[in-house]
């Protein structure tokens, strides 16, 4: 996504289909007040990386290497969820990034790894690094189709709607389950904050098929494709949510 601006809330609605985008358009015109126009549709692949024993997630750290297009970036960060509040990123937040090639290994950035591992890890007593690169695996991969749509109005409220169709990889057990996701972006400046909040308002109260969730695409990956129960075909249903998905094994 092209920011407009600094993105300064998001919120994450599951959908029960990709037709709930229609609504959300339609809604948005019949507020009036804003002007919507369709930006781009593009491809973008998250793979997130872990150990055997799930040593970064249990730090509350993630590692993925990000792909849209030919910009690939490697990410390692401290793992926060988006909430329904505006966003407070707590001061021990930290993300170290690195532009790559695309076809590059992320092994082949080693000396990076290791000396983000020691920047997560700062305060850590007899901590590794080594150990922890050398037991880095694929854990997940997300694969979304993503069409963004930019909204404005007079009152300078800058918005940014991203449809995405997600599929969700756990390499470790190679379940894959489908999601419907559509994430609100609000860019600008503080003053428009409480418009903001207004079509959030609006869209949660006339749009039922929506559900907010304060969890990341992460998150959600984990939560659907780690079932102990094998899940009827044709249905998924998150324990939070109890949203209804489509899935294709």
């Amino acid at each position: 996504m092209q920011s407009l601006d600094v993105i300064r809330q998001k919120r994450r609605f599951e959908m029960f289909s990709a037709k709930t985008k229609d609504k959300v358009l339609e809604l948005n015109t019949f507020f009036g007040k804003y002007n919507m126009r369709f930006e781009e549709r593009v491809k973008k692949s998250f793979t997130y990386y872990d150990t055997p024993n799930n040593d970064l997630q249990k730090s509350n750290i993630v590692l993925f290497k990000t792909q849209i297009g030919n910009f690939v970036e490697l990410n390692m960060a401290t793992e926060k969820v988006n909430t329904t509040q505006r966003y407070a990123i707590r001061s021990n937040y930290k993300h170290f990034t690195k532009q790559i090639k695309a076809t590059d290994s992320i092994f082949k950035h080693k000396q990076w790894l290791i000396e983000s591992f020691k920047g997560m890890f700062l305060s850590s007593v007899n901590f590794d690094p080594e150990f922890l690169f050398n037991k880095l695996q694929i854990a997940y991969v997300i694969s979304t189709v993503s069409e963004e749509y930019r909204s404005f109005n007079i009152t300078g409220l800058k918005i940014t709607y991203s449809f995405d169709k997600d599929v969700y990889l756990n390499k470790r057990n190679n379940r894959k389950v489908n999601a419907n996701i559509l994430t609100i972006y609000q860019h600008s400046t503080p003053n428009s904050n409480d418009d903001f909040e207004d079509l959030i308002s609006k869209i949660t109260r006339y749009l039922k098929e929506l559900t907010p969730t304060s969890e990341t695409k992460i998150m959600i990956a984990r939560k659907l494709t780690n079932a102990t129960v094998a899940p009827k075909k044709g249905t998924i249903k998150t324990d939070l949510n109890k949203n209804t998905n489509s899935t294709k094994k």
